[in-house]
């Protein structure tokens, strides 16, 4: 059976609902465990401070224009996270002083959001801002839907100071800038991880979390060894690193071998990067230092010791605590970045984007984004969901972070961009069936990325 035939369903489902990553929002865990060792943490995270104009552009109003007016914010959040944000707009609509009005409305997720965006064009309405995923701001923006935002980031009385600039790490705020203009500003982000538990790599000689792919190799293998050592054979195949199909655990590990999937002329799958990473994994596989799981979740084999290495993001640090809370496991665990040739971690999450409506409308639409980007209120959304604040002051004022959520916020000055393009969200689908697939059906690296290529043409035609 062509593999094509597995995948291509899906990705074209996905195509025609415009269906982006649901994101999944879980407390911090407040457990006290060890963080990484220090020697290997990064130095703080960078920031870019972009030079102003020397004369900022005019926004066309004056704030008279903004008394009484109500703006309409959509979002794909849900549970707690859609409380919060309904939360902060009445706070706004209470306490700004131009008596502006912000009614938050979520869409339940973010293929939900993306639907009512296309209801709205056909004629129901538009709200002045949504909170959205950077790749869904280029889609619109494909459609003349979005307005800039450059002339309200220098503005100087309603836009950032050079302060708040440097506030931003580098690569958080250029996810949402493309050729110069500004589609959004980051909200919260998070990132895919490797979850490793250091307790037993110790135990196994090793001091540090592997830096490269040789490195990775050598523990996952010494994990296996393990269990080839006794004289159960049913369980040769635990103990390295447990796969998934997740399309940003893919990705990952393309940027830690130097590869990915987008070029200037386009998305390109096939490169010899790419084929060196699905080539490594495969051969950990084979060596059985790598296994599946039919599970739904890996937590409970990184707490049981039938893996040293699972993958997990922001949002799963919580679950992945309580698992070990929940086992009374003494392991201490942490988040390290896909190790290949260079280490990877890829950052991604929602932003906040201005709709074109009159310039009144739009003026009090950025009041509330440049509100809610406060640190104060970054903080409380880091709180809440579990994400990295997209502001470095507000890392330090997050309360009682888990240990592996302070190792992550440290990464964040290295964190990788993803491809800018609209095609993005239905490339990620391909790119997690083909990965997945690549497992499942004991493909080679050339083939798979092959077909992964042609069906991502065949469904970018469509």
């Amino acid at each position: 059976m062509p593999i094509k035939r597995i995948f291509l369903p899906l990705a074209l489902t996905a195509f025609l609902l415009a269906a982006c990553v649901e994101i999944t929002y879980l407390p911090i865990s407040t457990a006290t465990v060890e963080s990484a060792d220090s020697t290997t943490l990064p130095a703080p995270p960078k920031t870019a401070t972009p030079v102003p104009p020397t004369q900022a552009p005019d926004l066309g109003v004056s704030t008279e224009a903004l008394r009484g007016l109500t703006v309409e914010l959509w979002h794909g959040l849900d549970g707690s996270q859609a409380s919060l944000l309904a939360q902060m707009a009445a706070e706004f609509s209470l306490s700004n002083p131009w008596g502006i009005t912000v009614n938050a409305s979520g869409w339940g997720n973010l293929a939900g959001l993306e639907q009512a965006i296309s209801s709205g064009q056909a004629g129901n309405g538009l709200p002045e801002l949504a909170l959205a995923m950077p790749e869904q701001a280029l889609a619109w923006d494909e459609e003349s839907l979005l307005a800039p935002l450059n002339p309200y980031v220098v503005n100087p009385e309603f836009g950032f100071t050079l302060a708040d600039l440097d506030d931003f790490p580098a690569g958080f705020w250029q996810q949402d800038e493309v050729a110069g203009r500004r589609l959004g500003i980051p909200a919260v982000r998070s990132a895919r991880f490797l979850f490793y538990n250091q307790a037993w790599a110790r135990e196994l000689g090793f001091s540090a979390p592997p830096q490269t792919a040789e490195e990775f190799r050598e523990q996952v293998c010494a994990a296996n060894a393990t269990f080839r050592a006794d004289a159960d054979l049913s369980n040769d195949g635990y103990g390295g690193l447990v796969l998934d199909g997740d399309p940003w655990t893919a990705y990952s590990w393309f940027r830690a071998f130097g590869g990915d999937v987008f070029a200037d002329d386009g998305f390109n799958f096939a490169s010899p990067e790419n084929e060196a990473a699905l080539t490594f994994l495969r051969e950990l596989r084979a060596d059985g230092c790598a296994w599946l799981s039919s599970d739904l979740t890996a937590y409970h084999h990184l707490v049981a010791r039938r893996a040293l290495f699972i993958t997990g993001s922001m949002t799963e640090i919580a679950a992945q605590n309580a698992a070990f809370g929940a086992a009374a496991s003494p392991d201490v665990w942490t988040v390290i970045p896909f190790p290949g040739v260079r280490q990877a971690a890829v950052a991604y999450g929602p932003s906040f984007v201005l709709f074109e409506s009159s310039p009144a409308r739009q003026l009090a639409g950025w009041l509330f984004m440049r509100w809610a980007l406060s640190p104060q209120n970054q903080v409380r959304w880091a709180q809440e969901s579990g994400y990295l604040p997209a502001r470095v002051s507000a890392f330090e004022l997050v309360r009682n972070p888990s240990a592996q959520w302070r190792v992550a916020a440290e990464l964040a000055s290295q964190m990788d961009n993803y491809p800018q393009s609209a095609g993005w969200r239905v490339v990620r689908r391909v790119l997690g069936d083909g990965f997945y697939a690549f497992f499942v059906l004991d493909l080679t690296a050339d083939a798979v990325l092959s077909e992964m290529q042609s069906t991502i043409e065949d469904v970018l035609e469509e």
